[in-house]
């Protein structure tokens, strides 16, 4: 008796729970996919703005842009409909917005809508860009934490995210990120970089131009670089190495680490503003061009190899590291 009462109610709940499970499978839309060619001058300009999914950029030698929004709807942002892909275009402007009809992610700090109270903004669907466009183009990415791609441009390149990762290849143009905590990537990089970041690691392969980096705690590595190298840092890590050094070098560290390798027969002239507290260690005599006394702190200043870029080294607390490779 017991067994038979029992059964039919375990059916019953299992019934109950299957009812419930079962639309949840099949409640999320599918992908909706929204994609076109345009003509854009080669020496035009294109925009991008997104908030969350990928930018991948390649580029060809067509005077037209093509590109594939592919916009992906998540258990917290299950309507893909709610998101238009806007494009404004003329002869040298392209400009690609996701647009979703409740607004941005920062547009609510808290409120109601049809679901309730809701602390935050909405969810907004992944967008998934794929773009081709001419190789001398100028490119703006205005983005919050897309996983953002560029690969062959000769443009300007100017990306402005929050924590996105960035992959930059190939660039034969300047770049300018403006990050707060995004990991960067730049490899066979011609043309100035500057990059302005709060945290994150920042690796730099082979790059030809002057690279500027303001951070708060960041971690630079750089490998190949030919140019001048300016680096604000309150504790981040630094560590550079010179294929040749040919403009000036000046970092100013709090109480990070800093280790620079410079060809050994590179010459510089050497400007030092050390507190006392700064550890320092070199391949390089500098022995004839200390300044002070046993008591002071160790600072240098003079030539190096004969002379040539200044190679200005500020630091207070942390260590110092100048190697001849």
């Amino acid at each position: 008796m017991l067994r038979s009462a029992f059964l039919p109610h375990t059916l019953l709940i299992a019934v109950v729970l299957g009812l419930g499970v079962a639309p949840l499978a099949v409640a999320q839309p599918p992908a909706r996919t929204v994609r076109d060619a345009v003509p854009l001058a080669p020496d035009g300009t294109v925009t991008v703005d997104n908030h969350e999914g990928s930018v991948t950029v390649t580029t060809w030698e067509r005077d037209r842009v093509r590109y594939e929004a592919e916009i992906m709807p998540t258990d917290e942002a299950p309507s893909a409909e709610k998101v238009t892909i806007r494009t404004r275009t003329d002869d040298d402007r392209f400009r690609l917005v996701t647009d979703h009809e409740d607004g941005d992610d920062e547009s609510v700090v808290f409120g109601f809508d049809e679901d309730g109270f809701r602390w935050g903004g909405i969810d907004i669907p992944a967008v998934h860009y794929t773009i081709r466009m001419p190789r001398s183009t100028t490119l703006h990415i205005d983005d919050h934490e897309s996983t953002i791609e560029v690969t062959g441009l000769a443009g300007e390149l100017r990306i402005d995210t929050h924590e996105g990762p960035i992959t930059v290849a190939e660039q034969r143009g300047a770049v300018t990120i403006d990050s707060h905590e995004s990991p960067i990537s730049i490899a066979d990089q011609s043309g100035d970089v500057t990059l302005d970041t709060h945290e994150g690691r920042m690796k730099l392969q082979d790059v030809e131009g002057r690279l500027s980096v303001d951070t708060h705690d960041g971690d630079l590595t750089v490998e190949g670089l030919e140019g001048g190298l300016r680096v604000d840092t309150h504790d981040g890590t630094i560590s550079a190495s010179f294929a040749a050094v040919t403009d000036d070098v000046h970092i100013d560290a709090h109480d990070g680490d800093a280790t620079l390798a410079l060809p050994a027969t590179a010459g510089f002239d050497l400007n030092t503003d050390f507190d006392d507290d700064v550890d320092v260690t070199s391949d390089f005599d500098l022995s004839t061009i200390r300044i002070g006394n046993e008591e002071d702190e160790l600072n240098y200043r003079g030539d190096v190899n004969g002379g040539g870029s200044e190679l200005y080294l500020e630091a207070q607390e942390g260590g110092v590291a100048l190697r001849a490779r």
